[in-house]
């Protein structure tokens, strides 16, 4: 993607997380810029968990205008930020920081992602039973996208049980069942659920979910894993060998990334557009690997 050359005017934009190399974030802002005319750069920050609160107060110091956050510092990030908007309060986690006149402003851009992301497949996800597998930051934000949408029940479902509880307690006003990660808990209830989506982290590294009786859920159901690189998890392929609906994470990706774009620039990106690029590369990427 060709770019003008870098100055001293050129805004500098990035993504703290660890892992962070497999981010399309870099790609994805790349296109954005380059498609709305925008001088800006996109960086990955590799930062350890222990070196986040330095590195949130330095990059600012250094003239970055803002970042997104991504595993696993997006509640880190909520705790750290001065400003925070009231989605980003009520949800309990920031994946995007803005830098304005000295002040850390932390917004919450995953939820709005989420939902646009299901709503462009036109698959009918809203008031659905639903399975949320994973306690972390992006959970809380799936959480209050599932609430919003009216989801009849939520059964979060985490290695650690005690983690599941405590994030159910954090969003009183939603149906949410906390319990146990694993095959016992699980596959009584899979028959009533209608929407499966992963929030962890599995995945990124071809990890499956053996804990998931796929043949239990209804014929109707939709299988949605916010890892995106591999664009086809474990997951997503099993679904698809049952003829389940799936839906893979780049939409939610690209979605959660425009409106973090806007917030920074003012400027609206092309999502469908770029969205082809991502794809074509993720193509190319995994055919090479093959």
């Amino acid at each position: 993607m060709a770019r003008s050359p870098i100055t001293g005017k050129t805004a500098v934009y990035g993504i703290v997380g660890d892992p962070v190399a497999h981010s399309l974030s870099p790609l994805m802002h790349a296109a954005f810029a380059e498609a709305v005319g925008a001088d800006l750069v996109y960086v990955p920050f590799h930062v350890r968990e222990a070196h986040f609160a330095a590195a949130l107060a330095g990059l600012p110091a250094l003239g970055v205008c803002g970042v997104n956050v991504t595993v696993p510092h997006k509640e880190r990030a909520h705790a750290l930020a001065q400003e925070l908007t009231p989605e980003a309060a009520g949800i309990g986690a920031v994946n995007t920081l803005h830098f304005v006149d000295g002040r850390v402003l932390g917004h919450n851009t995953d939820a709005a992602g989420f939902s646009l992301a299901l709503d462009d497949t036109g698959l009918d996800w809203r008031g659905r039973t639903a399975l949320v597998i994973g306690a972390g930051g992006a959970a809380r934000a799936i959480l209050w996208a599932l609430g919003a949408s009216g989801a009849t029940a939520i059964h979060l479902a985490n290695r650690t049980l005690a983690r599941a509880e405590a994030l159910a307690a954090a969003f009183p006003q939603f149906p949410i069942h906390p319990l146990p990660l694993d095959r016992d808990h699980l596959t009584p209830l899979l028959h009533e659920v209608g929407l499966v989506v992963n929030t962890s982290s599995r995945g990124l590294h071809g990890e499956g979910h053996p804990e998931l009786e796929l043949a239990r859920l209804p014929k109707t159901g939709i299988i949605c894993d916010i890892v995106y690189n591999p664009i086809s998890t474990p997951l997503l392929a099993a679904a698809n060998s049952m003829g389940l609906r799936t839906v893979d994470g780049l939409g939610m990706l690209l979605h959660q990334g425009a409106a973090s774009f806007r917030l920074w620039t003012g400027q609206q990106p092309p999502v469908a557009a770029v969205k082809e690029k991502l794809e074509q590369w993720l193509a190319s990427t995994q055919t090479a690997n093959h």
